[in-house]
């Protein structure tokens, strides 16, 4: 049986009722609080009784206090004498227990109670808050921002729809956090002139929601990571999973470790924020090497085959699966290819970039066909004619300084339900087009005019 328990606890700074609360129905399941910090509320295990909790706020304190100060310690002595004894801080968060069953509550001058929460609040949670909305705001920005650019890659691409979930989440709790508590203030303020307290509306439930849906988005997004992505991107993200905790725990660890030395609050703050500094730096250093070294080594490479020397470099022999090759167009083989998939896919898209292409050491390169096209799968079909509209963009502003246009062609040959052909204004017809299917959308190049029998191919290999 064990004797302690870690939680995880949504409340809002301010939310002294709520916290209460949950504190004396904790000790009624027999579970009392010791200890709070980043990565979690911690309790140990008492009898279950009922016990009143109460939480005082001292807007001088820090987290980087190595202990409480002399007139904290007077304060918290005077409270003993009245039975509230000391269960646990956190910065200016102050948290007293009495086992009486009708005590004298601490706080007894609303003014003053008031006063303590909003000096505190702007110590640290509004701070923390506004910085927290702008991070939001511009992280925000930078992905409507890359919607706006490549909706295609966006959508495509779970890593990115998570982060835009996250930031849109940040963005959401930082509002409603903020409003809730100028707006309990503000009426909190005009009460307390009159001898009243008014308790906070508490957001845990609404925290709760928040939290859930970012979980579930992690969830998904670590499933996408193992299963679709491929080796780099997999390493990259397994990395930064273990990046961001062990750099929270060196920092936390080396905060704690000052504090037992009983460095001052400068000194311990400054130390604090010149390791965190210096090893996020090392780290990200440190994995950015490792990541090119074992690149250079062709420990990411999916399906290869082994490498290739050439002008001095060395190549990797990619041999991915394709659904259509120069094989199945030309009916030739040959063993001078190197044939590459890469991509991502999501709920809402996929999208995949397929190459062959020759060697460089292959003794005929310069006689050998090239074959490239994206395939782009649409899974909701509101997002059909953007990923279209998209393509022939991209497509017709590949060359900005010669005028480019997409032009319809017969869609029977390909078997497709709408063709489009690049049309160039100097040099005329390119074999680059674009295929339109029912959820599918390909964007084919050709380094030869494609014969009718090889658009056929096309449509029975791509859309089956």
């Amino acid at each position: 049986m064990k004797n302690t328990k870690k939680r995880m606890e949504v409340f809002s700074f301010y939310d002294h009722a709520g916290i209460s609360r949950h504190l004396e129905k904790m000790a009624a399941k027999g579970w009392m609080i010791e200890r709070m910090s980043n990565f979690g509320w911690v309790y140990h295990r008492i009898d279950p009784k009922p016990v009143k909790f109460a939480v005082s706020y001292y807007p001088k304190a820090s987290e980087f206090d190595p202990e409480p100060t002399d007139e904290q310690k007077t304060f918290h002595e005077f409270c003993a004498h009245t039975g509230w004894k000391l269960a646990c801080t956190s910065a200016q968060l102050q948290i007293f227990y009495n086992e009486q069953e009708t005590p004298t509550p601490i706080e007894t001058e609303p003014v003053l109670e008031l006063q303590s929460i909003h000096a505190s609040a702007k110590k640290s949670f509004i701070p923390s808050y506004l910085l927290l909305l702008l991070i939001s705001i511009m992280c925000g920005g930078l992905f409507v921002s890359g919607m706006l650019g490549d909706p295609i890659g966006q959508l495509a691409s779970p890593v990115k729809l998570f982060t835009g979930l996250c930031y849109l989440v940040l963005l959401i709790l930082c509002v409603v956090e903020l409003i809730c508590y100028f707006r309990w203030y503000h009426k909190a303020k005009k009460l307390a002139e009159q001898g009243e307290f008014l308790k906070p509306v508490s957001t845990s439930r609404f925290q709760k929601v928040i939290l859930g849906a970012v979980i579930i988005g992690f969830i998904y997004w670590g499933i996408s990571f193992i299963f679709t992505v491929d080796k780099l991107r997999r390493w990259i993200g397994i990395v930064m999973c273990f990046y961001m905790p062990l750099l929270i725990l060196a920092v936390n660890a080396t905060k704690n470790a000052l504090k037992k030395r009983k460095a001052s609050r400068g000194v311990n703050r400054t130390i604090t924020i010149l390791v965190d500094f210096i090893l996020a730096f090392a780290l990200m250093g440190l994995i950015t090497f490792g990541t090119l070294k074992l690149s250079s080594l062709g420990f990411f490479a999916d399906e290869a085959e082994g490498t290739y020397e050439h002008g001095g470099m060395t190549w990797v022999i990619h041999n991915d699966e394709l659904p259509l090759t120069i094989e199945d167009l030309t009916g030739e083989e040959n063993d001078g290819y190197t044939k590459e998939r890469s991509g991502d896919e999501s709920l809402l898209l996929g999208q995949f970039v397929l190459r062959q292409r020759p060697r460089f050491d292959a003794d005929n390169y310069k006689e050998l066909h090239q074959l490239e096209y994206t395939m782009v799968f649409v899974k909701l079909p509101a997002f059909y004619d953007i990923c279209k509209t998209r393509l022939v963009y991209e497509g017709e502003k590949l060359h900005p300084i010669n005028e480019s246009q997409y032009i319809a062609q017969d869609a029977m040959s390909w078997g497709a339900n709408e063709v489009y052909r690049l049309y160039d204004s100097v040099y005329g017809w390119e074999n680059k087009y674009l295929l339109c299917y029912d959820d599918l959308i390909v964007e084919i190049n050709f380094d030869w005019e494609p014969t009718q029998e090889q658009m056929k191919i096309v449509g029975e290999k791509l859309n089956p």
